[in-house]
C-alpha cells in the first residue's frame, strides 16, 4: 500500500486548508490484538533491561532521558505541520517567487532555524530543573516519570486517553505566500525548535521535557533539543530525495500519513519499555 502511495499522486489538487483526518486511524493501521501484545513484550524488555542494568537512579534517569529524545526526534515529525514545512522546504520554487533558493538551501536555513531556538529551549528546562530539584529524591523523580511515561504509552498506543496540552495551531500558511522561501523555512524551522510552539504531534516530547527537569542538566537538555531539532528535518529530508528520485510531493506526503500511525505505535512501545526499564531501577 504504501509503495503505490509513494509512486502515484493524488488525484485532487492541492488541498486549501489542514486536514488532520486525512491520516487513518490507529484502529485501522494496527490491529488491537497487536498493539496489546506490544505492551507486553516492550514491558518485558524494559524490565530486564533495567534489572540487568543494575544503574544508579540518576543514571538510568539520564538514559531514560536520552532514549526518549532520540524516540521524540522521531515521533514529532509526521503531523500535517511537519509535512507542511516538507512542502515548503523540498517543493520546486514557484515562478515568479523571489529569491533563488534550492531545496538543499531551505534546508539548512531550516535546520538553522530549528538549532537556533532548540538548543537554548532545552538548556532552559536543564537549568530550571537544577533549581527546583535538587531537593527531591532521584528515586522519587525517576518513579513519577516512570508512571507517566506507562500512562503516555497507553495513551499513544490508544489504550487510554490522556490531557495533551498544546498549541493547537500549524504553521501560519499565509507567510508562504508573502515571504521568499528561505525566509519561510528559517521561520518555520525557529518556531518549530521549542516544541511547544505549535502543535505537538507526540507525547514523548512530555516525557523529554520532564526528563530535562528531572535531571537538572542544561547540557543534557540542549543535546536533546538539538537532537530533536534534527530529527524534525526528516520529512524535508525524505521529501527532498524523494522529488529528487521523479516522485511527486502529493505522493510522498500521501504515504507519510501512512507511515505515521506505524510510528505512532512504536513510540508506544518505546515508552512502556522505558516505563518499566525506569521502575525496574528501582528494585
Amino acid at each position: 500500500m504504501t509503495e503505490t502511495l509513494v509512486r502515484e499522486p493524488l488525484a485532487h489538487p492541492p488541498l486549501g486548508v489542514d486536514v488532520p483526518e486525512i491520516r487513518p486511524t490507529l484502529e485501522s493501521a494496527v490491529a488491537k490484538k497487536t498493539r496489546g501484545g506490544l505492551i507486553a513484550g516492550a514491558a518485558v524488555v524494559g524490565a530486564a533491561a533495567g534489572l540487568v542494568a543494575a544503574a544508579s537512579t540518576p543514571t538510568a534517569m539520564t538514559a531514560a532521558v536520552i532514549a526518549t529524545g532520540a524516540v521524540t526526534a522521531l515521533a514529532a515529525n509526521w503531523s500535517t505541520c511537519g509535512m507542511s514545512v516538507a512542502g515548503v522546504v523540498a517543493a520546486p520554487k514557484q515562478p515568479g517567487r523571489r529569491g533563488s533558493s534550492t531545496p538543499i538551501r531551505r534546508l539548512g536555513w531550516h535546520t538553522l532555524g530549528s538549532l537556533a531556538t532548540g538548543i537554548p529551549t532545552g538548556a532552559l528546562f536543564g537549568a530550571l530543573g537544577a533549581l527546583v530539584t535538587g531537593s527531591v529524591p532521584w528515586a522519587w523523580m525517576l518513579a513519577a516519570w516512570g508512571v507517566i511515561a506507562l500512562g503516555y504509552g497507553l495513551h499513544e498506543l490508544g489504550m487510554i486517553t490522556l490531557p495533551t496540552p498544546m498549541r493547537r495551531q500549524q504553521l501560519p500558511r499565509h507567510l508562504r505566500r508573502t515571504m521568499a522561501p528561505w525566509k519561510v523555512s528559517l521561520l518555520f524551522g525557529a518556531l518549530i525548535g521549542p516544541g511547544f510552539m505549535i502543535f505537538i504531534r507526540s507525547s514523548a516530547y512530555y516525557l523529554l521535557v520532564l526528563g530535562v527537569i528531572a535531571s537538572g542538566s542544561p547540557v543534557l537538555g540542549a543535546a536533546m533539543f538539538a537532537t530533536v531539532s534534527l530529527g524534525r528535518c526528516m520529512p524535508s529530508v525524505l521529501a527532498i530525495l524523494h522529488t529528487h528520485r521523479g516522485g511527486s510531493m502529493p505522493g510522498f506526503l500521501s504515504a507519510m500519513c501512512v507511515v505515521d500511525r506505524r510510528v505512532q505505535t512504536f513510540t508506544g512501545g518505546v515508552l512502556i519499555a522505558l516505563a518499566a526499564f525506569a521502575l525496574a531501577a528501582l528494585v
